[in-house]
């Protein structure tokens, strides 16, 4: 498998305090949830709108909890790894190819993401034909160009895979906690409803007309 691309327009993200037990029942049991205290794990959201790909354009929302990466002596250390628990898109052909492709776990109805650039602040609200799922928000801070180590593990049955993924374009991240998050009752969120989620991010991050870059698959 060679490396795939895939450009966006936006790409916004947030992180958030979480139960530790309700991020461990998230994970399959090979991982374990980082722990930005004794007790609290790490949820993670990021919607991207995905201008070009080898599906076509598309929205996408991923739920995730944040996990300890694997680095090789003398590798470069990933800014976070991701384990996905589900993932929704506005296309059925994007579902398709991620679920081949990447072994990612999918609610499978269209959701639509919509963003609200309103310059130093965006507001993403995600919802499946009018039925709201998830409201959040983040703030800017400084403007950068960067090009950035993430990895992402899945899981298939009795398989584990995980990915290197580079992301680049122009970036603004910040710990103000200045966002939002409201989380409504739907399927894709039903992992999320008791597990005593913050309503504020202590990490804003959010990347514009970037390019995601996936190394091939690795089965471990």
């Amino acid at each position: 498998m060679s490396v795939t691309q895939y450009k966006f327009s936006n790409a916004v993200s947030a992180f958030y305090e979480m139960n530790s037990d309700a991020a461990k029942a998230c994970l399959p049991a090979h991982l374990e949830p980082m722990e930005v205290k004794h007790g609290l794990g790490i949820f993670s959201v990021t919607a991207f709108h995905f201008t070009e790909s080898m599906v076509g354009e598309y929205d996408e929302i991923v739920l995730s909890v944040i996990v300890p990466p694997i680095v090789t002596p003398g590798g470069t250390w990933p800014r976070s790894a991701f384990y996905p628990f589900v993932v929704g898109t506005s296309t059925e052909a994007s579902r398709l190819h991620a679920i081949e492709r990447w072994h990612l776990p999918h609610y499978m109805s269209d959701v639509k993401v919509d963003f609200e650039d309103q310059g130093k602040k965006v507001a993403v609200k995600v919802h499946e034909a009018g039925t709201p799922i998830m409201d959040f928000s983040i703030e800017t801070h400084k403007w950068t160009e960067v090009s950035q180590l993430y990895q992402c593990f899945m899981a298939d049955t009795d398989r584990k895979f995980k990915v290197d993924i580079t992301m680049e374009g122009q970036f603004t991240e910040h710990e103000e906690e200045l966002g939002d998050l409201e989380i409504h009752r739907h399927a894709m969120t039903e992992q999320l409803i008791d597990a005593d989620v913050q309503t504020f991010p202590f990490r804003e991050l959010w990347m514009k007309d970037g390019v995601q870059t996936f190394q091939p698959l690795e089965t471990l």
